[in-house]
């Protein structure tokens, strides 16, 4: 009889270990499922601005691809790519049209983003890790002009009813791409009013939707 109720006793404890650690499994993995939200293209943008070092500055938008984030069942943004399609760099502050021309041509030109061989350049998030609220930093690679480098910046990202909302104004040292066109810095010889800013600045607006 004993014996019998030991058994019992034995197979009861296994069963409930056993329904433990599949709930714990269980619990694990809602904890780590993601959704993919796919950026909306239309009402995302990026603005870029490139400075010299007498003052002047110029500044344009430039096309959002394609691209998608995950975000967790916390609502937090887990991993995602951007892709930024360069074919479509514009300019704004230049109003004569052969000058505008000119400048977007050179921009599109092997000097610089070297668009007929480069049409696309993709940020790829690594991790997005909460500050406060709605404010996050994040960490990833950017590929451009066929090197990839890591990069990190602060953003502000909501979530909220099958939305995700991003903004960030990312500052990027175009010379670790190699992009050292007007770069003082490699130019000894350059007068200030030829040195180009090594960085420039894309501010991000990024839309995503499940």
């Amino acid at each position: 009889m004993m014996k019998t109720f030991v058994t019992a006793m034995v197979l009861v404890f296994a069963v409930s270990g056993a329904q433990a650690k599949s709930k714990g499994k269980a619990a694990k993995a809602d904890a780590t499922k993601t959704e993919a939200y796919k950026i909306d293209t239309k009402e995302s943008t990026v603005a870029w601005k490139g400075t010299k070092k007498a003052g002047s500055s110029h500044n344009g938008h430039i096309s959002v691809k394609d691209g998608e984030v995950q975000v967790d069942s916390k609502g937090q943004i887990t991993t995602g790519q951007v892709n930024i399609d360069m074919t479509t760099i514009t300019n704004e502050d230049l109003k004569d049209a052969e000058y505008n021309k000119k400048l977007v041509g050179h921009l599109a030109s092997n000097d610089f983003f070297d668009t007929a061989k480069f049409p696309v350049t993709t940020f790829k998030v690594l991790s997005v890790t909460p500050v406060s609220k709605d404010e996050v930093t994040v960490k990833g690679e950017l590929t451009m002009i066929g090197k990839t480098n890591p990069i990190e910046f602060p953003a502000k990202v909501t979530v909220d009813k099958g939305v995700v909302t991003g903004e960030a104004t990312v500052k990027v040292d175009r010379t670790k791409w190699g992009l050292k066109y007007g770069s003082g810095n490699f130019f000894k010889e350059l007068t200030a009013d030829k040195i180009i800013s090594d960085e420039f600045e894309m501010n991000l607006k990024l839309v995503a939707k499940k």
